[in-house]
């Protein structure tokens, strides 16, 4: 292969796979030459997914001294019980009649970060310098000594490389949970391959290459950070190593060498408009932890609006050209050829912002074509969705969702952060979204500048009165990214930025740490801890009120725990005024339930029914109905399984 393109782990992009190789695959291969891409990030879950390492952690269910120690060895028992149903429906989607997809999904998420609870691989950073030094050390460790997941990442990379025995390597840091794993695999191809060209790219490289730059882990095993767009840079650094252009005709690199860091030379010249379909071809696009089978595309690069100030992305759109766009007859075609190439006709426009208009101007020439695509959006509560004409349209042409964030309804807030949305239209274009049946998706931001506990609270109660019109991606502090406004100019926002390099990032709520940035403080505002604090107890109320009324308007007597269902031992379980409890564990939906025997009781056999003895009791019964904890009963089912 003269290229090997690389996703590392970890990410939480497993819903379907991450752009970034498709587009740079498609591109050098329109120009001739030969490119195999690996997800490892999924791939590695694929590995994880093993029936001796989940037996090994199921055996502690007995013996667990403490409730976190006996959960994770429950999630090892009830995945290990369905396994085969789980990687059967995750690596080709083979029906799950037992669980169904979403809970065979959820299973295996659970299942794979058994395995990576202790591993260096998740782990979240503080520094370069830690990061730096624990890449160096496990480099140089013996892989045997390496813990399982890392182990399976080696094991992984050896057979990319001996399968595709490229001319040149790839690698794609989208995130910056990537990024250690990312230079520990460099530092692996440098071990094992002395001679192969190797460049790092992506988001992180395009924020961060001054300072990977200095890295020691960098500078000894990458000749090449790409810090802009990949896709001309990599066709050109390809036709460089081939002898066929000069390295000066290699735009945006920043070249690495023992002697020190030269360039980047001349911006890349590609327009958007030139760039083709992503090529998904040898990616496997049904492995992945969707209930449903996705793709993913974009309609421009950069985002139209580019000015609120806590955001890296879009904020490099504000320079002369830097926003392009795909005309509508572009992206109509590019739909086509992915569905046409593929068989898949769900496809996730993954946008910073799209712009709307001209996604629903693609989507008519494409169902003119005698397509019909569903399809989702990430996008800002646009004023062009107060029509309601136009959110039906949008439905009609096969939107399903959009993902939206929200940092509240404080109209004061969203000019400081020139987030360009007028808060008196939330509610309108929720009603239109919901009216239209397009699901909203909400990532909820906190911490947001010197925001006081009224505004606070005046956006956690705009969303308690719509929580049925939304569903929650996530909840985030506010990071100072670099490469943002906020970053360049912090006291215009009342911010000043910490003077040291530990980093600032979301590890209390978000996957290994989210989004990266610099400490601050705000001049008259909360600090972190009450800014945590707060999102914390909205966080507590949204959840209550997910359910939606009437939810737990059941109230049986009974109640069959499903099979995945387990009881915690007697001795784990807290004792209170009113009398005992028992802890019941759901780790397909991540919960632990605790019931009173004064209320509940357990049969004889331990595959029995719940019995609810109070009018409390039936409550509380159906409440775990209403949480898919179990099937309502009026006589004990037949036995599945022991539940222990």
């Amino acid at each position: 292969m003269d290229l090997l393109l690389l996703f590392p782990p970890l990410t939480e992009a497993t819903l379907f796979p991450y752009l970034s190789l498709p587009c740079l695959a498609g591109h050098v291969r329109r120009f001739g030459y030969s490119a195999h891409q690996v997800d490892l990030s999924i791939e590695l879950v694929h590995r994880l997914l093993d029936g001796p390492a989940l037996a090994q952690e199921a055996r502690a269910l007995d013996e667990a001294r403490d409730l976190p120690a006996w959960y994770r060895a429950a999630v090892a028992d009830a995945a290990l019980q369905h396994l085969s149903e789980v990687r059967d429906f995750v690596l080709t989607k083979k029906p799950a009649p037992r669980l169904g997809p979403v809970r065979a999904v959820r299973l295996a998420r659970q299942a794979a970060q058994l395995a990576l609870r202790e591993s260096p691989l998740s782990r979240v950073w503080d520094d370069y310098d830690s990061l730096d030094q624990e890449v160096l050390r496990l480099s140089r460790s013996q892989v045997g000594s390496l813990d399982f997941a890392t182990r399976n990442l080696h094991g992984l990379l050896t057979e990319a490389l001996d399968e595709s025995a490229p001319r040149a390597i790839g690698i794609s840091v989208a995130f910056f949970s990537q990024l250690a794993p990312a230079l520990l695999i460099a530092q692996w191809v440098r071990l094992r391959h002395p001679g192969i060209p190797l460049c790092l790219g992506g988001q992180q490289v395009m924020l961060r290459h001054e300072e990977l730059a200095a890295l020691t882990s960098v500078r000894t095993a990458v000749d090449a950070l790409c810090v802009t767009a990949g896709e001309e840079p990599l066709e050109r650094w390809l036709a460089h190593l081939a002898g066929k252009a000069p390295s000066s005709d290699v735009p945006g690199m920043r070249w690495l060498s023992p002697e020190g860091v030269k360039g980047p030379g001349r911006l890349p010249a590609l327009r958007f408009k030139d760039v083709g379909a992503p090529d998904y071809d040898g990616l496997k696009v049904r492995s992945y932890l969707n209930d449903t089978v996705v793709l993913s595309m974009v309609s421009c690069v950069g985002c139209y609006w580019g000015r609120c100030v806590f955001c890296s992305y879009g904020n490099r759109s504000l320079g002369r050209g830097a926003y392009q766009q795909a005309s509508s007859a572009q992206l109509a075609d590019h739909v086509c050829r992915i569905v046409e190439s593929t068989g898949i006709d769900f496809v996730t426009v993954v946008d910073e912002n799209t712009n709307l208009r001209l996604l629903a101007r693609a989507m008519r020439l494409v169902r003119e074509s005698g397509l019909r695509v569903r399809f989702n959006t990430r996008n800002r509560m646009e004023p062009i969705l107060l029509d309601p004409a136009f959110c039906k349209e949008l439905a009609e042409l096969g939107c399903e969702g959009m993902a939206v964030g929200y940092e509240g309804v404080t109209q004061r807030l969203l000019d400081k952060l020139d987030k360009g949305v007028r808060a008196a239209d939330f509610q309108t274009v929720l009603d239109n979204l919901a009216a239209a049946d397009i699901r909203v998706n909400l990532s909820v931001m906190g911490g947001l500048l010197d925001e006081t506990d009224e505004e606070a609270e005046d956006s956690l109660r705009f969303l308690e009165r719509n929580r049925d019109k939304f569903a929650i991606d996530a909840f985030e502090l506010m990071v100072a990214e670099p490469g943002t406004l906020l970053v360049a100019d912090p006291q215009r926002f009342g911010v000043v930025l910490d003077t040291s390099d530990a980093f600032a990032d979301n590890r209390e709520l978000n996957y290994l740490g989210g989004r990266v940035g610099r400490r601050h403080t705000v001049v008259g505002g909360p600090g972190r801890p009450d800014a945590l604090k707060r999102l914390k107890y909205g966080m507590r109320r949204i959840s209550a009120t997910a359910a939606g009324p009437g939810a737990a308007a059941a109230r049986p007597s009974a109640l069959h725990p499903h099979p995945w269902i387990r009881c915690a031992p007697a001795r784990l379980a807290p004792q209170g005024p009113d009398g005992g409890t028992f802890l019941l564990a759901d780790p397909v939906r991540e919960q632990v339930y605790s019931l009173p025997t004064s209320h509940v009781t357990r049969g004889a056999a331990p595959d029995g029914p719940l019995t609810a003895t109070s009018a409390r009791g039936r409550s509380l019964l159906g409440k775990l109905a209403a949480a898919d904890a179990g099937v309502v009963c009026d006589a004990p089912l037949p036995a599945v399984r022991p539940s222990r």
